[in-house]
């Protein structure tokens, strides 16, 4: 039994680079409202995050092997877009949308999910930070929608899934002008392609950004 937990799920951490992202961005000003701002952008994925051979064919023959993929090992088209407009004095609602569309197999066979996002957003001042810059109240939702992967054409039963979420946060800017953020993802819903339950149960995730 034990064995047989270390080839297929082994309890370990895994770090790395995911597979990073080039757009060609159009933008607008002042679209539809004084202070509104409207971008669309287009481009590829870049494969740089580390891919699997096929866990299927290597736990079949008892060999030790990887569910989890940093990147898909192939270059997907991506678009998105983004618009945010001012509502009443102080405060921002905005909303996005994203799509990453791989068209083809890498090297092991592996075509990744299709996947969708998209959200919307309200923004409130908060006043100052610290010896910092205006802060900002941030609470919104994000819906998710990945379709299943496939090896060599076979679906993998252990992909798809969508999910609604809550988010809440802060964003700010320090002394050198650098933007700050915090936030909380607060799961509402979850569905699997697989229907069976517990499939796949995710928690609250809290992360920091930073940008320069």
């Amino acid at each position: 039994m034990e064995l047989n937990l270390q080839l297929h799920h082994p309890s370990r951490n895994l770090t790395g680079f995911g597979d990073m992202e080039m757009l060609l961005c159009w933008h607008n000003h002042d679209l539809g409202k004084d202070g509104a701002f409207f971008s669309v952008a287009a481009g590829t994925t870049v494969p740089l995050g580390r891919t699997e051979e096929n866990p299927y064919i290597a736990g079949g023959v008892g060999d030790s092997h990887e569910h989890i993929q940093f990147g898909n090992g192939t270059f997907d088209p991506i678009v998105e877009f983004f618009y945010s407009r001012p509502i009443g004095e102080e405060s921002i609602v905005s909303a996005f949308a994203q799509g990453r569309f791989p068209g083809s197999r890498n090297d092991e066979g592996f075509q990744g999910s299709k996947s969708f996002q998209c959200g919307i957003g309200a923004m409130k001042p908060l006043g100052h930070l610290g010896s910092g810059e205006n802060s900002f109240g941030i609470a919104g939702l994000i819906y998710q929608d990945l379709s299943q992967s496939t090896w060599d054409g076979v679906i993998d039963p252990n992909t798809g899934f969508s999910t609604l979420s809550g988010t809440l946060g802060i964003s700010w800017k320090d002394e050198e002008f650098r933007n700050w953020s915090l936030t909380l993802l607060l799961p509402i819903s979850i569905e699997t392609a697989e229907s069976s339950d517990g499939t796949y149960d995710v928690g609250p995730v809290l992360s920091l950004g930073i940008g320069f």
